[in-house]
This record gives C-alpha cells, sequence and structure tokens, in this order.
C-alpha cells in the first residue's frame, strides 16, 4: 500500500506542469507580507514558554521576567498595528486581527499582575495558568497566520502556473500544410 502511494505520489509529482514553472514564480511565496509577522508570532510562544519558566523557579529573575515581558508587549502591538523597528507590517485581516485582541486582553491582565508581587505560590500559580490560556490564543493566532500563507502560497503556485501558460502559448508557432 506504501508504494502504490509512493508511486501515485511521484506520478501526480511528474504529471503535473509545475516542474515546467521557473524557479523564480516559487519565490513569490517570500514576498508575503506577513511573513516576518507570522515568525515573530511564532517566537512569541517561546517568550511565554521563558515567562513560565521564570516563574516556576525558586528563584524569579526579576530582571529576565521583565525582559521577556516588555518583549512580548512590544511584539503583540506590532503584530496588530505594525512596528518598524521589528519589521512587522501588521494585519488587516480580520481573523488575525480579532484573535490578537483577544491575546491583547488576556495579556493586559497577565501584564498587570507580573508587574505585581507574584512571590506568593498562588499568584505564581495563577500567573502560569494565565500564561497557559495566553499560549493557547496565540497558538489559534499562528494557526490563522498559517492559514493565511498557505492561501498566499496557492494563489502565487496558480499564478505562476497561469503566467507559464500563457507565455508558452505566446511562443507556440503552428505550422498549417494547405492541399491545393
Amino acid at each position: 500500500m506504501k508504494r502504490t502511494t509512493k508511486v501515485a505520489t511521484l506520478a501526480l509529482i511528474l504529471g503535473t506542469n509545475v516542474l515546467f514553472a521557473s524557479s523564480n514564480d516559487y519565490a513569490l511565496t517570500n514576498n508575503y507580507k506577513l511573513l516576518n509577522d507570522m515568525k515573530l508570532a511564532q517566537k512569541q510562544q517561546e517568550i511565554i514558554l521563558n515567562m513560565s519558566n521564570q516563574l516556576n523557579k525558586n528563584i524569579i529573575d526579576i530582571k529576565s521576567l521583565r525582559s521577556a515581558q516588555n518583549r512580548f508587549n512590544k511584539v503583540l502591538m506590532g503584530l496588530s498595528n505594525g512596528d518598524i523597528s521589528l519589521n512587522l507590517k501588521g494585519t488587516n485581516i480580520p481573523q488575525i486581527k480579532a484573535k490578537l485582541s483577544e491575546v491583547q486582553k488576556l495579556w493586559e491582565k497577565e501584564n498587570s499582575m507580573l508587574n505585581g508581587d507574584i512571590k506568593d505560590s498562588d499568584k505564581k500559580e495563577k500567573a502560569i495558568a494565565n500564561l497557559n490560556n495566553i499560549m493557547l490564543k496565540m497558538s489559534e493566532a499562528i494557526a490563522l497566520y498559517n492559514k493565511s500563507y498557505e492561501r498566499f502560497k496557492q494563489k502565487s503556485k496558480l499564478s505562476s502556473l497561469v503566467n507559464h501558460h500563457m507565455n508558452s502559448r505566446k511562443n507556440q508557432t503552428f505550422a498549417f500544410n494547405t492541399v491545393q
């Protein structure tokens, strides 16, 4: 069964015009305006994990925690509104904007909690639980970025194939033999 799947996949790949498209056509995927935004949104998850790890320690490195908070906040604002210093474009895609708004609301509460006295174990646990909720919403936002990126790639590939087809048709010449 696996061999059949491999053969069918290979036949499908070889049977398409994708192989004939110029290599520059697929560079279009690098033109996705939100590519850097998507990458930094994924980095936000690392920052959340860093903050959670800081909170799980017996002795919290406040300087490191504050640095992570500031970085998370700056990138989050940049994802929504754009930030030239981070090369973030911001988004106008309604679903992503709404999800980032949800993250911002959760983050505002969490940020104020983290800025308060978090040495109490109950407050630490609550802060970690809130960070987990933020992580969940951030994952949903990243999924929306990925969905948007996949649509962009599909449109780019389709456009590339159409352009290749149209250009190859322009270069075709037909010979007609007429019998008299």
